[in-house]
């Protein structure tokens, strides 16, 4: 059976190249990408034989899966987070996509020495495995014939986490029509799916649904962001010793905040992350995704009352 696997696979990965071979430019850096592939099919066919003759060793002694829709904070938290582990080996690896070997995508679309020994199953020990996944559904992101191969992608880790962050959809939305209207690349980040994704993240959050495995950690980033009560005890859930020394710095990634950039890094607390909405009130745009019963339902059960939004709620009742 994974013979015939590999063999169709393959081929597939043959046939494409040849189909490009009209592209010369791009003939070689294909020619490149297959043998890599075709090399990473051997490794995998070879450790999964020898791990059943090997003891398996702790790779990673901490593993974070974070998960949250673009501009929900999800950078600010993650260097948080990591800052709380000083000077430990630590990889990260950022926005990854579902389903695939997080070492290879990273040493296939950069590649350096950084993961190259990653990437073949070549583990060094790390006292932080940390990697995040944004705007896809949690039912892909926790893909079980993935969860089948974790050790054989990643190397055995002593605890793992699952940590799902959550902003309120006013300021979430606001964000990211903001984002939109900044940023040449003019992808919704508003369509119903990324409504109905939030959605499906509440449920999650809530306990209505149950698809992450590892050790759950939800974070309300509202709450994150402005009480140092709640922040600890996100702390003690991921086994840390609390500190706030990554709390103020504005992450580059995804350009920073989408309303101040990174003029406030090292003043993060100052950004009025809370009172994004009121930017886009009247925006046709914005009261549109509001029109949903389920999101503004949600909402208030993780958030409450966000005050002065019964101005939003009259305008699209």
């Amino acid at each position: 059976m994974t013979l015939t696997y590999c063999k169709t696979k393959d081929f597939k990965k043959i046939l494409k190249f040849y189909k490009s071979m009209n592209q010369p430019f791009y003939s070689l850096n294909r020619l490149r990408h297959l043998k890599r592939e075709l090399g990473y099919g051997v490794y995998d066919q070879l450790n999964s034989f020898l791990s059943w003759f090997r003891p398996q060793t702790i790779i990673n002694e901490s593993e974070i899966r974070l998960i949250g829709l673009k501009r929900t904070g999800n950078h600010g938290i993650t260097n948080w987070i990591i800052k709380q582990y000083g000077d430990g080996h630590i990889a990260y690896l950022n926005s990854l996509k579902p389903q695939y070997n997080p070492y290879r995508l990273y040493y296939n679309n950069f590649p350096n020495n950084r993961f190259k020994q990653d990437a073949f199953g070549k583990f060094s020990q790390k006292d932080l495995l940390f990697y995040s996944y944004e705007d896809y559904p949690l039912k892909r992101i926790t893909d079980p014939n993935f969860e089948k191969k974790h050790d054989l992608y990643l190397g055995k880790s002593s605890k793992r986490y699952d940590v799902l962050i959550l902003r309120d959809p006013f300021n979430l939305f606001a964000s990211r029509l903001k984002m939109m209207d900044s940023a040449s690349n003019k992808k919704n980040l508003l369509d119903q799916f990324s409504i109905n994704l939030w959605i499906s993240y509440a449920k999650e959050f809530l306990g209505e649904t149950d698809y992450l495995t590892q050790k759950k950690v939800f974070i309300n980033y509202n709450q994150w962001f402005c009480n140092q009560e709640y922040r600890k005890n996100i702390s003690q859930q991921l086994d840390l010793e609390f500190s706030d020394i990554g709390l103020e710095k504005v992450k580059g990634q995804g350009g920073g905040s989408s309303f101040d950039g990174r003029d406030l890094s090292g003043k993060a607390s100052q950004m009025k992350v809370l009172e994004r909405w009121q930017h886009f009130k009247d925006d046709p745009r914005f009261m549109n995704i509001f029109k949903s019963e389920q999101l503004w339902h949600y909402s208030e059960k993780i958030f409450g009352s966000i005050p002065q939004t019964n101005y939003l709620l009259n305008k699209v009742s």
